[in-house]
């Protein structure tokens, strides 16, 4: 009978991958595991087809999840939006039929990471209101990252607020489409935070914290798995594999 529950368990269970850039990461890059190179991505998506699971916007994972049938299903995801998201990773995702979840910063459209290009010493391109325009037809779909990727719990709680609610707002007014689904900037929220992304409308807000999201979790605050472009693709197969590595490994311990 426990096997059998972890067996439901699994089956319940949803992978949430987090990309950022799909290029490969200049020489003086500070931080390249947010890169994933286009060799890499694409070996990726393979390693996905040939287990037979399919990558999926956010919008349909958790609703599979909600209804019991996520099994074979990967929610795959961009942060911020970048523009090789369009240019490289969509066309490698359209070849196998799998579709993703963009987070963008609504109001960074068409400039550059402002958020942290001092930090991490580069300034990488983001998406046009046209390019996203290209993504939404290529069947993929947007999120919400706020309007300025600013760390909202040190915000004001009204200052929050139209950074969570006016994004969503924003990007539904630009593009026509449904606006359901948000990420936190630099994944930091606190308590007030998820109350104000629940106030917004959002049916779904995902964390950096690490883990697999389950039938069980509170929708506001998702794990997901960062994709680290410095690991290998063993660390990607276990990643997305994790569920049922952990049921053969209870089995052994048994």
């Amino acid at each position: 009978m426990e096997d059998a529950g972890n067996i439901l368990s699994i089956m319940s269970a949803l992978p949430i991958l987090c990309y950022h850039n799909v290029d490969t990461p200049p020489k003086e890059a500070r931080f390249k595991l947010l890169y994933v190179s286009p060799a890499s991505f694409e070996r990726q998506l393979w390693t996905l087809h040939r287990l037979g699971l399919r990558g999926v916007c956010a919008s349909e994972g958790l609703a599979r999840l909600r209804n019991a049938t996520a099994r074979g299903c990967v929610v795959l995801t961009f942060d911020d939006g970048y523009a090789d998201a369009l240019t490289t990773a969509a066309p490698l995702m359209k070849r196998y039929g799998f579709s993703a979840t963009c987070y963008v910063v609504s109001g960074a459209l068409g400039t550059y990471n402002r958020w942290d290009a001092e930090y991490l010493q580069e300034t990488k391109s983001l998406m046009s209101r046209e390019q996203i325009d290209q993504w939404l037809a290529a069947g993929m779909e947007v999120g919400s990252h706020s309007c300025s990727h600013a760390r909202l719990p040190q915000l004001s709680q009204d200052a929050a607020q139209r950074e969570i609610a006016e994004s969503r707002a924003d990007l539904r007014a630009m593009f026509g489409v449904p606006v359901e689904h948000f990420a936190y900037p630099f994944g930091n929220l606190d308590a007030a935070t998820v109350e104000l992304v629940r106030r917004a409308g959002y049916v779904s807000a995902v964390t950096v914290v690490p883990g697999v999201a389950r039938a069980c979790d509170d929708p506001l605050r998702l794990p997901r798995m960062l994709v680290n472009g410095e690991r290998g693709w063993w660390r990607f197969l276990l990643q997305v594999t994790s569920p049922y590595e952990r049921l053969w490994r209870r089995r052994r311990a048994q």
